[in-house]
């Protein structure tokens, strides 16, 4: 298949002003397991294509995975015929032409990756919960795509990249449970046998669990936890749509302390330990946008259409069509680390609580950044600065705002997390929050 090709008949097309062209072609190939055992092998492998037709200003887009030149011309017309029935201008019109920087994101072997490949590592991940009468389950998932973004302004962008993701959960016998996840753009970095441990010790360790009373309580949150906090304040605040829509916490505050001075956030593409992309899905260069330096609110993320309404430019953080109403957003988010081990963090704690993660974090209040959420597969009692077992899952009602002004403590090393309530990568170390709190009990 000639994606080339597509995009020079694509853009040959007369009949509108404007046209942009955005090509996927990804390939995800997964295998799945339970109870210590392979269930499922699935692989998909897929072109799809968008066209942007501008007409008198107004904006259609359409969608199809036809890639021939009979499916391409079908999805112009629709196109065309969306853009003239639109009753406002789009705003903007697309962006011209500007020269990427080059980041490494391909692995060829993690391209190639074989479903006999991923049972080998499966195999190695399970046994320490197998031969400890634990239910091991999860995922591991290999594989990557190609893009292509040209417009009759000029542009003209090609990338490819390479994911691997493997998620971990060990549910013991009575009622423990443990978490681990591993992500990078090359499967040689997974160690199935330390990522795996992870969550079995969680596991083992959260067999027996107390009561413990909602409250504000201070906390040690490992990186999963971290990068949900980081993605839920980016969905509701870091980008400048929510920021025009009045709706985001940064608001009015940029230039204000609203965070520790140990807190320094930022978008990074072009970091290669994260999740890189050189250019967005409009073929614009990505570029590095603070949110806190050392605590001071400093920006958001823009695309072309947010860029033109605020009279600035694009940092390159356009999604792909059909996330269109999220779009800009943050892609590669970096929390910089700090210089506390893992062991520090907890002596520091009088009395609190470790939290391994969050699952169904859901906004409350956005101008504040206020979240809901609740705790998962590992939240321990700390004690004069020792673990003291296992607690029952606890509801969180917390502003991620007032969370990160309470940051106390950053861990030295930073860990990759994809499943952070948010799109893209979170690039984290662990955190000791003074006050955080802690609304509600879950029910097992």
């Amino acid at each position: 298949m000639n994606i080339e090709r597509l995009l020079d008949k694509a853009l040959a097309y007369d009949r509108v002003d404007e046209l942009e062209v955005l090509a996927m072609h990804t390939r995800d190939e997964l295998t799945r397991f339970t109870d210590c055992q392979i269930h499922q092998n699935v692989a998909s492998d897929e072109v799809r294509l968008y066209l942007r037709a501008w007409v008198e200003g107004k904006a259609g887009v359409a969608e199809t995975n036809d890639a021939t030149d009979d499916g391409v011309s079908r999805a112009l017309q629709v196109a065309e015929k969306l853009a003239r029935s639109q009753t406002k201008p789009a705003g903007y019109t697309p962006p011209g032409p500007q020269a990427a920087p080059d980041v490494p994101s391909w692995d060829q072997e993690t391209w190639d990756a074989s479903p006999d490949l991923r049972a080998e590592l499966v195999t190695q991940v399970v046994k320490g919960a197998q031969e400890a009468g634990f239910n091991s389950s999860g995922s591991l998932s290999t594989g990557g795509g190609e893009l292509w973004v040209a417009n009759t302004r000029g542009v003209r962008a090609h990338t490819k990249s390479t994911r691997a993701l493997f998620v971990n959960v060990v549910n013991g016998k009575q009622g423990g449970s443990g978490y681990a996840e591993f992500s990078s753009i090359s499967l040689s970095d997974f160690h199935p046998h330390e990522v795996a441990q992870h969550a079995l010790d969680k596991a083992l360790h959260s067999e027996k669990r107390q009561a413990l009373e909602p409250g504000e309580y201070t906390v040690v949150l490992e990186e999963p936890a971290v990068a949900t906090v980081l993605g839920m304040l980016s969905f509701m605040g870091f980008s400048a749509r929510a920021l025009l829509e009045r709706r985001s916490f940064m608001e009015g505050r940029i230039g204000e302390k609203l965070a520790s001075d140990l807190v320094t956030v930022y978008d990074d593409p072009l970091n290669t330990s994260g999740l890189p992309r050189p250019f967005d899905f409009e073929g614009v260069p990505t570029k590095r946008v603070y949110f806190f330096r050392r605590g001071v609110a400093e920006g958001v993320v823009h695309d072309t259409r947010t860029a033109t309404a605020s009279g600035t430019e694009s940092t390159g953080h356009a999604l792909p069509p059909p996330y269109s109403a999220y779009s800009p957003m943050p892609g590669n988010v970096v929390m910089d680390g700090g210089t506390a081990s893992p062991e520090e963090l907890v002596a520091g704690v009088e009395r609190g609580l470790l939290v391994t993660r969050f699952h169904y974090a859901r906004p409350v209040e956005p101008r504040e950044g206020v979240m809901t959420m609740m705790t998962r597969d590992g939240t321990f009692l700390i004690e004069e600065g020792k673990l003291r077992g296992a607690v029952d899952d606890l509801r969180v009602t917390e502003s991620g705002l007032r969370a990160l002004s309470e940051v106390d403590a950053v861990g030295q090393e930073q860990k990759l997390i994809t499943g952070g309530e948010g799109f893209g990568g979170f690039l984290v170390p662990q955190v000791r929050v003074r006050k955080f709190k802690f609304t509600g009990r879950t029910q097992r």
